[in-house]
């Protein structure tokens, strides 16, 4: 618990940082809080920068513009206080200001190599933004898919669609269909994320899960076949026709997608 009066000081020392450090791009923002006198593990307590991130929010959050540079900055630069710092308050901005600050969240997860830290990016930031305007971040997390070098990022994209289906269910179709055109690529992540997408379609939606198989069921593009093989969540009567259909093909690929969704019908049926 923060007394009063630290409370007092640590607001103080915060609006003094941001109008006098800043414009000087001091961005050591550290000064604020040392001066508190308790420690855990020879640390400064995390509510004390909590509390100095959520007073850096109520002033950066009405103009933003002028703190790009020192939110990449202690992003980059100013190890896991920083990253909680940007990760908290570029959250907030970009609630208030959806759209206005994409480049930076881009930037953010472009810097980032730490698997944890994109995670929390994802979590903290794009999973709050696409719950309140899902239009726009759905096809922003789509491009994140297309344009993302890193394999990780990928995976946090495609794990931040299926946890937001499962608060908006609605939507499920349109991610669905949004994510078609990833179905023949290379890329073992996105195929990887597609079926993802499909299990948890299962779970949520089984109507759309199986409209999936059946809009399909004629492909024999391998692409396609491994991934209905490695997304088979029933053992039904359609998905036994079309693994049969599969067992026919004289495509090495296909046959053994074939093989391998038999194994998982048969697991089914047990279970």
């Amino acid at each position: 618990m923060i007394t009063y009066d630290w409370q007092q000081r640590l607001r103080q020392d915060t609006l003094d940082f941001l109008e006098h450090k800043i414009p000087a791009k001091d961005y050591d923002f550290e000064i604020i809080y040392n001066a508190y006198p308790e420690r855990v593990n020879g640390e400064v307590p995390q509510p004390v920068i909590t509390y100095v991130a959520k007073e850096m929010r109520k002033v950066i959050q009405n103009d933003p513009d002028t703190y790009i540079d020192f939110l990449l900055f202690i992003q980059k630069k100013k190890g896991d206080n920083g990253k909680k710092i940007f990760n908290y308050v570029l959250s907030k901005v970009m609630l208030k200001h959806p759209g206005e600050y994409d480049e930076i969240f881009k930037k953010a997860i472009t810097d980032t190599h730490d698997k944890s830290e994109i995670k929390k990016i994802f979590d903290n930031i794009t999973l709050p933004l696409l719950k309140k305007h899902p239009d726009k971040y759905i096809d922003d997390i789509i491009n994140t898919v297309r344009q993302e070098p890193q394999d990780y990022a990928i995976e946090c994209a495609f794990a931040t669609l299926c946890k937001y289906m499962k608060v908006n269910k609605a939507k499920a179709k349109m991610i669905n269909q949004k994510i078609d055109s990833f179905w023949n690529s290379e890329n073992k992540t996105i195929r990887s994320g597609i079926v993802q997408i499909l299990k948890c379609l299962y779970k949520i939606d089984k109507r759309i899960y199986r409209d999936t198989y059946r809009s399909y069921q004629s492909t024999y593009n391998p692409n396609f076949i491994e991934i209905l093989s490695d997304s088979i969540s029933e053992n039904s009567q359609l998905i036994r026709e079309i693994v049969e259909r599969w067992e026919k093909s004289g495509n090495i690929r296909i046959k053994k997608a074939a093989y391998t969704a038999e194994k998982t019908l048969k697991k089914l049926k047990k279970t």
